[in-house]
């Protein structure tokens, strides 16, 4: 009895086996999804990493957890024209007598299957703030534009941009002359200054100050720049002139609206132009509607572009956006515009744990949240969270031919370079 036992035993094992090694097999044949090393190499001691493909509907297909991994990670099976790509990352604080969980989840929809990405090498290109190498003085006359002309004009030496470089301690102003001591980064040193006359913007350049230098300079002197209409009153709206495209390049503020808003005729309803000057390679130009606010609800629409050329004017378009659900397992919006890819970021935060999950998408995908393996689930049950609210929506509009599928290269291969660009941007805090 216990011989027959032990074949059948034998045979039960010998065939799990077999299904086991088939499965393998099967899973080997299926076609690479996608392949990258986006996701190995360094992990943090306290995180646990995984990546886990989807389809369309949110089943899985594949994943793995790739705290340890490095190189290039494969990733198969059978999927339509698109996957999505969700990484997942937890990391764990010790407070206390409490361990503290964060959950944090990026999920890329619509991603084409079968392709590849490697992570570009990239060079950091920034560089630190260099000390002042000493103060020249600046005195200006028949300025009378502003009460408080410290925030009403702007002067600019290509590290930074607005007045901190300047020293508050030492400037005056009684109505018609303004003085201050200028720290110097170089010597000698340009500097380009910028202010409002009405709702325009004027400019004039200091060229090679030097350390020890008394500059006097008249208000009436300074010359008028090209304008740029905006068609709606802009919260906030610059440009920017710089010779490299990099976040790090030097720059210098051609003009911003913050300078018109601390003039004597600024208005809350007033529309002042932006004007730029040529002799920059770059030009960096941004408008937009609608506060900048860190936690209070609101909404805005921006348009932001980095080339070689200005627009003759800027337009704001009308828009119409609705939420009906605001859950990130029934998400439902509605948004009258033609964009190229959409954000939208949900989080659940409680006292030893949080959640936060960040999906890209593009036009004419349905939000459906990708499922998220039982045995990871098991480990980490705040997963299984159901009330996941929105906080908020991101459309953009890219105007210049960038498609979704170079936003996804972008991401994927981590290319941090900043390439000349332009797009409308609608936010919405909820």
């Amino acid at each position: 009895m216990s011989t027959n036992r032990s074949i059948t035993f034998f045979f039960i094992v010998l065939i799990l086996s077999l299904v086991v090694f088939s499965c393998d097999l099967n899973k080997a044949e299926e076609p690479v999804l996608l392949r990258t090393d986006s996701f190995s190499g360094f992990t943090a001691s306290n995180a646990d990493r995984w990546v886990i493909i989807s389809d369309s509907r949110g089943k899985i297909i594949d994943y793995k957890n790739t705290s340890d991994t490095e190189g290039v990670l494969e990733f198969r099976g059978l999927a339509g024209g698109t996957i999505t790509v969700t990484e997942l990352n937890i990391f764990s604080f010790e407070h206390g007598n409490e361990t503290l969980l964060r959950h944090n989840l990026t999920s890329y929809f619509g991603v084409p299957a079968g392709n590849s990405y490697f992570v570009s090498e990239s060079e950091n290109t920034s560089t630190p703030l260099p000390d002042p190498v000493g103060k020249a003085q600046i005195t200006l006359n028949n300025y009378s534009e502003s009460d408080d002309p410290w925030y009403a004009i702007g002067f600019s030496d290509g590290f930074n941009s607005f007045n901190a470089w300047l020293d508050f301690d030492t400037h005056t102003y009684d109505g018609s002359t303004f003085m201050a001591d200028m720290n110097l980064r170089e010597d000698p040193m340009d500097i380009f200054i910028t202010s409002y006359k009405g709702s325009d913007p004027v400019y004039t350049w200091l060229r090679d100050v030097n350390v020890g230098d008394s500059v006097v300079l008249n208000f009436d002197d300074f010359s008028p720049m090209t304008t740029v209409p905006i068609n709606k009153s802009v919260h906030n709206a610059y440009i920017m002139g710089q010779n490299e495209p990099e976040l790090s390049a030097r720059r210098h503020f051609l003009s911003w609206t913050e300078y018109w808003r601390y003039a004597n005729y600024s208005n809350p309803g007033g529309n002042p132009s932006i004007g730029y000057i040529d002799g920059f390679t770059y030009y960096d130009v941004y408008a937009q509607i609608g506060p900048m606010l860190c936690c209070n609800a609101h909404e805005r629409v921006a348009y932001n572009k980095l080339g070689t050329s200005v627009p003759a004017s800027i337009h704001l378009p009308d828009y119409s956006f609705s939420l009906s659900e605001d859950n990130l397992f029934s998400l439902k919006t509605t948004f009258d515009r033609p964009y190229t890819r959409k954000n939208f970021n949900f989080s659940i935060d409680e006292a030893d744990n949080n959640l936060r999950w960040n999906i890209h998408a593009p036009e004419g995908v349905e939000i459906k949240a990708p499922k998220i393996p039982i045995e990871i689930q098991a480990n980490y049950p705040f997963l299984n969270s159901g009330n996941l609210p929105l906080r908020t929506a991101r459309f953009v509009e890219r105007l210049d031919g960038n498609t979704y599928e170079d936003f996804i290269k972008t991401r994927l291969e981590k290319v941090f370079k900043r390439e000349p660009f332009e797009e409308l941007e609608y936010y919405f805090m909820f």
